[in-house]
C-alpha cells in the first residue's frame, strides 16, 4: 500500500494529468478541493527545486531574466523530475534543455553558458585529490612509458564559439565592460585547484593534451597521438604547463 501510495503521488507531481490515482489517498481538509491540496505539494515542491537550479545557474538566470528563467524550469522539471538525493546533483540535462528552446536563441551562448556553470557545479562540490607528483623525478624510463596522468576530479572540458568564460565572469563579479564576439573556437577548462575552483583558457594544444589524458591512455600512447594531430608541438612544455597550472593532480603506473 505505501509503495502505491508513494508511486501514485510521484507521478501527480510532475504530471497533473495522472493525479487521479493519488487523489483516491487524499482526505478532504476544509472542504478543499482534493486537487488544490495535492496542488500544494507540487507548488513547494517545485519551489525547492527551482530554487536548487537558480543557485546553479545564477548567469544563466541572469541572462534571461526572472520570469523566462522561472517558466522554463516548470517545463524542466516536468520533463526530467528529480531523482537525486543531493540537489546539487539535480539539473545535468539543463544545458541540452536549454539547446532545444526555440525562445531561447535570443541568446546564442545561453545554453553554453548554462554548461559551464554546470561544469562548475560539478567541480565545486568533487572532493580534493591528494597530490603525489613530487615524486616525478625518481621514475626510471620504463616507469615513464607506462604513467598515467590523473586530472582533478569533478574536471571538464568546454568547447564554445563564444567567450562564455568573460561573459560568466562579468556577470559573477558584476563587471561592466564591452565583450567582442569574433568567429572563433574557445577552449576551456573546468577544475578545482586545491580548494578553488578555476576557469581556465585553453589553447588547441592544450585542450588537446588534456582531452587526450582524460581517456585514461598511458602517456607514451597521448605524447605519439598528439605528435600526430599536431606535429610541431612540444611535449615537455605542455606537460610542465598543466602541472604549474595545477591541471594534472596525480599520476599512477
Amino acid at each position: 500500500m505505501l509503495h502505491k501510495l508513494q508511486t501514485a503521488f510521484l507521478k501527480s507531481i510532475y504530471n497533473p494529468g495522472l493525479e487521479e490515482d493519488a487523489l483516491t489517498f487524499i482526505r478532504e481538509v476544509d472542504n478543499r478541493i482534493l486537487s488544490e491540496q495535492l496542488a500544494v505539494y507540487r507548488g513547494s515542491i517545485f519551489a525547492g527545486l527551482k530554487k536548487a537550479l537558480a543557485q546553479t545557474y545564477p548567469v544563466t538566470k541572469q541572462l534571461v531574466g526572472d520570469d523566462f528563467f522561472e517558466l522554463m524550469l516548470g517545463d524542466y522539471i516536468i520533463k526530467y523530475p528529480c531523482r537525486v538525493q543531493d540537489l546539487n546533483d539535480y539539473g545535468k540535462e539543463l544545458p541540452d534543455f536549454i539547446s532545444e528552446l526555440a525562445h531561447a536563441r535570443t541568446v546564442p551562448y545561453l545554453a553554453d553558458m548554462a554548461r559551464l556553470e554546470w561544469h562548475y557545479n560539478c567541480s565545486l562540490n568533487a572532493k580534493c585529490q591528494p597530490n603525489n607528483l613530487s615524486e616525478l623525478p625518481h621514475l626510471n624510463q620504463p616507469q615513464q612509458r607506462n604513467i598515467k596522468f590523473h586530472l582533478p576530479q569533478g574536471n571538464a572540458l568546454l568547447y564554445s564559439g563564444y567567450p562564455v568564460d568573460r561573459i560568466w565572469n562579468m556577470h559573477i563579479n558584476n563587471i561592466e565592460t564591452e565583450i567582442t564576439f569574433t568567429e572563433q573556437q574557445y577552449f576551456l577548462y573546468i577544475y578545482k585547484d586545491n580548494t578553488a575552483n578555476c576557469i581556465a583558457r585553453l589553447t588547441a594544444q592544450q585542450s588537446g593534451f588534456l582531452s587526450r589524458l582524460r581517456q585514461g591512455s598511458k602517456f607514451s600512447d597521448v605524447c605519439e597521438d598528439m605528435l600526430t594531430a599536431y606535429p610541431e608541438v612540444d611535449i615537455s612544455h605542455l606537460l610542465a604547463d598543466a602541472i604549474r597550472n595545477g591541471w594534472l593532480v596525480s599520476y599512477s603506473l
